[in-house]
């Protein structure tokens, strides 16, 4: 069986497909602060945190640990209403 990847993972929590995800924003920007609450962020490698970011953010992306990815992702994680 093969183990969902971090976007699988929040694509599903949306109830939507992966290119919904970057495609329309308000679903990105949810994406984002869905993947900043992730717990256990290393139970997913730093490269596939690289491309996930960086699929949704259609820029590339690069994480030293796993503590760089909480402090880029915060500002997502901000309910604006």
């Amino acid at each position: 069986m093969k183990k969902n990847g971090l976007l699988d993972v929040i694509a599903k929590q949306r109830r939507t497909y992966i290119s919904n995800l970057r495609l329309q924003p308000e679903l990105k920007w949810a994406a984002l602060g869905d993947l900043y609450r992730l717990p256990d962020k290393e139970k997913y490698p730093l490269k596939e945190w690289e491309e996930a970011v960086s699929y949704l953010l259609g820029c590339e992306v690069h994480f030293e640990n796993y503590e760089s990815i909480g402090k880029s992702l915060k500002p997502f994680s901000l309910e604006v209403k």
